[in-house]
């Protein structure tokens, strides 16, 4: 807390200064003016809780410096010490809202008794300013506040426990008890990849919520909340109703929210509803929902029951592998891609699409294409480690859409790339680019063999193929024809020709200069400049 003491007479400040037990009033800073400018001066570079102030001063005087205070909403608290017992200053002092009056010559007993009052308002006033404001966040906060509670609420596994929930509810001031029932509805979306990539995955989470909520406000369903999971999984809360009460409006304004969704996001959308339960079993229902789905891949834009939900076992009988496989080797995109697709879309009328299917077609086929690549010495693990790719590969499992655009991408790219290192002087061409561009770096096989996703054995094979030299041998003379270059340049050091074309070692460069020129650097460089 901080206090400005104004007064012309510097016996008077300094009196104030000294007589004052300024730290048992926790007051930390005290400011000194000796007229008006410089209070303001000091007011306005810092916030003064209490002034204590001269009326009578050269100039302006302490009412000027009250009225300056009060036109700029500062909520300073003045005590005013004056030589004169006129009505007329006590007056206009009480109409500024002054704190107190104090004649001269000053009475330290009592003026730290109004200073003690002094401090204790401004407290007083501190406290109801952060009451205000936090009630007025509240009320512009309410929703917010209660959104990332229910978010908690199922990431969080403290919460599960009954003592901590109330705790949370109590800190947070949420009118809800732990036995509160609710109903739980999972939504999970599956946009296409070019409109996800369009929009991205904030703005389709973005705008899925306010479709749902639009739509929920249109019906007579009333949300305690809608949460984000993670991108494109949301749990919808309802309190304060039985399913069987509510099923018919409940299930037309989902039916309404599919349509929605499909018109502004063209997904579709799996609904996964819970019975009503207690909030703290909550969580633990989450785990079902995402269960049921998991195994229900086919069925989207309908409601499902998980009190109707009973768990099947569904054989999984892959496609013909033998057949894609000669597709494959036949490079017949179209027709492996045709054969995948009518596969999945049987799995779909049949209803029989769920997670585990998917993953295992996607290893069955994951395992055809790697085979066939490696038959023509590409690595599968960097001509697809990408972050493009793991991200497909992720969520393949999700739907039947999803994994047939996962395999499209990946046949088209392990066809497109074998089809590229037949044409042999294409391969090699970007790794003599690559090794023109880094000669004087450190390159190594595995370096020049990522570059192009091939095996480095079968690289280094077509790289001798078509240039008659070992990658080594060829890197060595190319740097020795651009060491021949730099010394073309009397001015530029040998030691530094030898560091400019990737050799720190002065002794292992001029052994290797002599090696395949027959003369030493300096040699050739004496003989060139003749």
């Amino acid at each position: 807390m901080n206090v400005l003491l104004v007064d012309d007479d510097r016996f008077v400040i300094a009196a104030l200064e000294k007589k004052i037990d300024w730290n048992a009033l926790s007051i930390t800073d005290v400011y000194t003016a000796c007229n008006v400018t410089q209070a303001q001066t000091i007011m306005t570079q810092n916030e003064i809780n209490i002034c204590v102030c001269d009326i009578e001063m050269p100039g302006k005087s302490g009412l000027d410096l009250l009225s300056w205070v009060r036109e700029n909403n500062m909520d300073t608290l003045f005590i005013f010490l004056t030589s004169y017992a006129d009505f007329s200053y006590a007056q206009k002092a009480i109409s500024l809202s002054s704190m107190d009056y104090l004649l001269k010559p000053i009475d330290f007993s009592k003026l730290s008794q109004i200073l003690e009052k002094a401090v204790a308002k401004v407290r007083k006033e501190a406290v109801w300013n952060k009451t205000q404001e936090e009630s007025a966040h509240w009320a512009t906060n309410y929703q917010a506040v209660t959104d990332l509670f229910w978010k908690d609420l199922f990431l969080n596994p403290a919460m599960k426990e009954i003592p901590v929930l109330e705790h949370k509810l109590s800190q947070k001031a949420l009118p809800y008890m732990p036995t509160d029932l609710f109903l739980p509805i999972l939504f999970r979306i599956y946009p296409n990849a070019e409109f996800q990539h369009e929009l991205g995955n904030s703005m389709v989470d973005f705008s899925f919520r306010n479709i749902a909520l639009e739509t929920l406000e249109n019906s007579c369903i009333m949300q305690e909340s809608l949460v984000t999971l993670q991108h494109f999984e949301y749990l919808l809360i309802i309190g304060n109703i039985h399913f069987t009460d509510v099923q018919k409006p409940l299930f037309d304004c989902l039916n309404t929210l599919f349509q929605n969704i499909s018109r502004f996001l063209n997904s579709d959308v799996s609904c996964c509803i819970s019975e009503e339960l207690p909030m703290f079993r909550l969580p633990g229902i989450l785990a079902d929902l995402r269960n049921m789905r998991e195994n229900n891949l086919s069925q989207t834009n309908t409601p499902l029951l998980l009190s109707n939900y009973v768990p099947k076992e569904v054989c999984y009988l892959p496609p013909s592998l033998d057949i894609l496989q000669t597709f494959l080797e036949q490079r017949n995109s179209s027709a492996v891609l045709k054969n995948l697709k009518g596969y999945l879309n049987q799995l779909v009328a049949k209803k029989q699409i769920n997670k585990e299917i998917l993953l295992r077609l996607r290893l069955d086929i994951e395992q055809i294409v790697f085979s066939f690549l490696q038959k023509n010495g590409i690595e599968a693990h960097t001509l697809f480690g990408t972050n493009e790719i793991n991200s497909l590969i992720t969520r393949s499992v999700e739907s039947s859409t999803y994994m047939e655009q996962y395999l499209t991408y990946l046949i088209a790219k392990a066809l497109d790339y074998s089809s590229f290192i037949k044409e042999e002087h294409s391969v090699i061409d970007l790794v003599l680019d690559y090794i023109h561009q880094h000669y004087a770096e450190d390159i190594t096989r595995t370096d020049l063999s990522n570059l192009v996703y091939l095996n480095p054995d079968y690289m280094a094979r077509l790289f001798k193929k078509q240039t008659g030299k070992s990658i080594v041998n060829y890197i060595t003379e190319y740097r020795i024809e651009k060491a021949k270059e730099l010394l073309d340049s009397p001015d530029i050091p040998i030691g530094i020709v030898a560091a400019k074309v990737g050799y720190g070692n002065y002794s292992y460069f001029s052994k290797l200069f002599k090696d395949i020129t027959g003369l030493t650097p300096n040699e050739y460089r004496k003989k060139i400049l003749q």
